[in-house]
């Protein structure tokens, strides 16, 4: 794991912000602080405004087969009636997903479009339970993304629907980094007709005609013979050929997988923490009712943690205050988003981490991960999503070269699978911890990968190590 940077220089200190040179949404930002003892990157989503104020808040808040049409976007989906796979052949393949997350969708969308009935299993409530919502951006998986899309719905409905503004993506858009103290641009990062989707709204759409079991949450997992079994906390259990976790950085199928192993659960990044405020919304005409994110990142020192005592910030105006004091020193206009913030905002406080993706044991072709279960990582690369969605397609591709009823099982396709997971999934891990590290420490800054490579590939072939 890479050590801490170097906390004893004075006045080494990172910003990030999100602001429209542009593109009038997403775009990092990378800025300097004054004289302090911690450094920090703060990340907003930022637009423009009538004046330099701003609020912070929460937003509000048949048969199933290969050819399905796709529902209208305004279907409910709490009154969706799904009836059961009648084929014998059919339901024998039955994959179960462990969540409802962004991948774990798009994979039972894909599997709807070779003929593989699934069911997946959700632990919220319903797609939009959870207060924390959150944005992110396509900057190479776009091609990805389309194959696995529900049938009628294409990319320009998902950045008619699903985008954060109403942007047109196009060629010449860039992520801008700008220096904090005297607000000077650093360097424009191109990311050509990528776009930047509401997390929520997408989950709404790739939902649609998924069946979808809520209130699901895995106990356990059991392999016998060709069968696996998922076991849940409200006794229930469900059988079928193939499990799948898409259940997040600290996934329950990934402890079931790599029992006994070290190296099975994430990872903290040496006093890394977050701070996470509301999310962002401008679709609207009027950006007085837009809704904008800030979140700042910042390895903490042991005076840090004694004098303010960081580690336990546990009420919203406590993490509101701790993000206002260390942008005080922030030029203008990036100090004035962040002192504006209402002390009651919706907000988080989170130690970031990862885990560099091990190979596994699949059980015969029985279980496997995708998405953050696979590969979690860090995110100032924002390369989470774009290898989530390649995996979903991944898969879709093997599946279409090895289908079950063709082969009998789901080792062949997930021989293809996995082979390309392990790779990626490592690779990218340890590239966004090295440019986690390397933003974090203002003499490496500019060799960062997020500098040299850039968000649009995922610089296949780069060597980083992770330092133990």
């Amino acid at each position: 794991m890479t050590p801490n940077p170097d906390t004893s220089q004075v006045g080494k200190h990172q910003y990030v912000v999100h602001k429209a040179v542009n593109r009038p949404s997403f775009s990092p930002n990378f800025t300097r602080m004054r004289k302090q003892t911690v450094r920090s990157a703060v990340s907003c989503d930022v637009k423009v405004r009538r004046k330099p104020s701003m609020h912070t808040i929460t937003p509000d808040e048949g048969k199933n087969t290969a050819r399905r049409p796709a529902l209208p976007a305004t279907a409910s989906i709490s009154t969706l009636h799904i009836t059961p796979y009648e084929s014998k052949e059919a339901m024998e393949n039955r994959v179960l997903i462990i969540g409802a997350g962004t991948v774990g969708l798009l994979i039972a969308q894909s599997l709807k479009k070779v003929g593989i009935p699934c069911i997946v299993f959700e632990q919220a409530a319903s797609v939009d339970a959870r207060p924390r919502d959150w944005s992110f951006g396509v900057y190479w998986a776009q091609t990805p993304l389309a194959e696995c899309l529900p049938e009628g719905i294409d990319e320009k409905y998902i950045w008619e629907n699903a985008q954060v503004d109403k942007l047109t993506p196009r060629e010449d858009l860039v992520l801008p980094y700008y220096n904090s103290e005297t607000g000077e641009l650093m360097k424009n990062i191109p990311t050509p007709f990528s776009i930047r989707l509401a997390r929520r709204k997408l989950l709404k759409i790739l939902a649609q005609g998924v069946d979808i079991r809520y209130e699901k949450r895995l106990a356990d997992v059991k392999v016998e013979g060709e069968t696996v079994t998922a076991i849940f906390e409200d006794g229930t259990k469900e059988e079928g050929k193939l499990l799948i976790g898409c259940d997040g950085a600290h996934s329950r199928v990934r402890n079931f997988l790599l029992v006994g192993a070290i190296d099975k659960n994430t990872r903290t990044i040496p006093n890394l923490t977050q701070d996470v405020v509301t999310v962002h919304d401008g679709i609207d005409s009027d950006p007085a009712k837009w809704k904008f994110t800030l979140l700042i990142t910042w390895p903490e020192t042991e005076s840090d943690m004694k004098e303010t005592g960081v580690n336990n910030l546990s009420t919203r105006p406590d993490i509101v205050q701790d993000m206002k004091r260390r942008t005080e020193a922030f030029a203008e206009p990036f100090r004035s988003f962040f002192q504006a913030v209402p002390n009651d905002a919706l907000a988080w406080h989170n130690r970031l981490s990862n885990w560099p993706t091990e190979k596994w044991d699949n059980k015969n072709g029985r279980v496997t991960l995708a998405g953050d279960a696979a590969h979690p990582m860090t995110f100032h690369r924002g390369q989470g999503l774009n290898n989530a969605i390649t995996d979903a397609c991944t898969l879709l591709r093997a599946l279409r070269e090895h289908h079950p009823a063709d082969v009998g099982s789901y080792v062949e396709a997930l021989k293809v699978y996995e082979g390309d997971v392990w790779k990626r999934g490592r690779e990218a891990v340890l590239s966004n911890e090295e440019n986690t590290m390397m933003l974090h420490d203002w003499k490496s800054v500019e060799q960062s990968p997020i500098f040299n490579v850039g968000v649009v590939t995922n610089a296949p072939g780069r060597k980083a190590k992770a330092k133990v």
